[in-house]
């Protein structure tokens, strides 16, 4: 059946899971209340909260088989709307990677995060091969991830495509390869890096360069880092609270409800409070790698690794560029920045995990 209700499921649920999340989410609120002027994105930011809230309990009780076999069909759908981008879409902040539904957008590439790992699992799960695998066996799944993380990053959207690289790659590594692949695999980066160079904008090749020393650009390239790096640093131990955030109110801070939302959650709560949320952030990253032991099937197993690369790479790329220790691409914090179709690819993304757990401890 599509959707079942079933008292063994209100048992099997994982509370600390979704608690957790909803946590973010009930943060990502008061933050964005906090550095949103107008209050525009605050409301907006209710609404898609509470939409992946609604959807992440919808996925967590559909069936499982069905995600499976509409997987193929959800990858070509997302794939359709990449390239339905390039001629109806809106261009924003220099890149056209939106597409307008009226009242709200959308932001296909954020759901081609999913798309990657559930076809990906699909596939694997359907091809098992009894040794490692080798590059001639790799073709389809390596074309699968290629080919939206090229027309994301021509959009340009370095950060996603960078993301859907890295989980793409990092779930092949999984299931098993053979030393030549990562040789022929290595080469082929070297060889294809001037090819992905040229597709990048001119503002993005200068922030990966202004990366190494921002301030030999204080006032362009290096801007966005330098001015994170005085929001985080001037909060302290245990913040300056939302009222007497400079960086933040005085629009110091660029982005500071989306990309660099970490910098203004630190200026205003503090280094204790950074090192809190981290935490909880960890716990939903090993909360969701733990659900490994009890998946029954390649497709779960692929699946939940996924899930987790995702989230430990957005985590990671956020922070990092935060801090300075990456250069700025633009990734979004987990559950926390401001964006709908972030928000709701990630909680999708948990209630998939939650329906596996849920499945896996009914029919053990």
């Amino acid at each position: 059946m599509l959707f079942q209700i079933d008292r063994r499921k209100f048992k099997y649920f994982d509370y600390p899971l979704f608690i957790a999340v909803c946590l973010l989410a009930i943060l990502s609120i008061f933050l964005i209340y906090s550095t949103d002027a107008g209050k525009v994105f605050y409301n907006k930011q209710i609404l898609w909260e509470s939409l992946g809230i609604f959807l992440c309990l919808l996925v967590a009780n559909l069936d499982l088989k069905l995600i499976k076999s509409y997987a193929f069909v959800f990858y070509v759908f997302i794939l359709l709307i990449l390239i339905i981008v390039f001629f109806i879409g809106f261009v924003g902040h220099g890149a056209k990677r939106w597409i307008s539904l009226g009242f709200f957008n959308i932001q296909p590439s954020e759901f081609m995060k999913l798309a990657i790992i559930l076809i990906l699992a699909a596939y694997f799960d359907e091809y098992i091969k009894s040794s490692k695998y080798n590059f001639k066996d790799l073709y389809l799944p390596l074309g699968l991830i290629l080919l939206p993380a090229a027309l994301i990053i021509k959009q340009p959207d370095l950060g996603t495509a960078l993301i859907i690289l890295i989980v793409g790659f990092g779930i092949i590594l999984s299931v098993g390869v053979k030393k030549t692949f990562l040789i022929k695999s290595a080469i082929f980066l070297l060889i294809a890096a001037p090819f992905f160079w040229s597709l990048l904008k001119g503002y993005q090749k200068e922030r990966l360069i202004s990366f190494i020393n921002p301030y030999l650009s204080p006032h362009t390239f290096g801007y966005h880092i330098i001015q994170s790096e005085i929001a985080v640093g001037s909060g302290g131990l245990f913040g300056k609270t939302a009222a007497g955030a400079t960086q933040t109110i005085l629009n110091f801070l660029p982005e500071n409800h989306t990309d660099f939302i970490f910098a203004a959650f630190c200026e205003q709560w503090g280094f204790v409070s950074a090192v809190l949320l981290i935490g909880l952030y960890l716990f939903i990253i090993f909360r969701c790698l733990s659900f490994i032991d009890i998946a029954s099937s390649i497709f779960e197993k692929i699946v939940i690794i996924g899930i987790t690369i995702m989230l430990s790479v957005s985590l990671i790329f956020n922070i990092g560029m935060t801090i300075g220790l990456l250069p700025v691409v633009g990734v979004p914090l987990p559950f926390v920045s401001y964006g709908g179709s972030a928000v709701i690819t990630n909680f999708i993304a948990i209630g998939i995990l939650i329906n596996i757990k849920i499945k896996n401890q009914i029919y053990r």
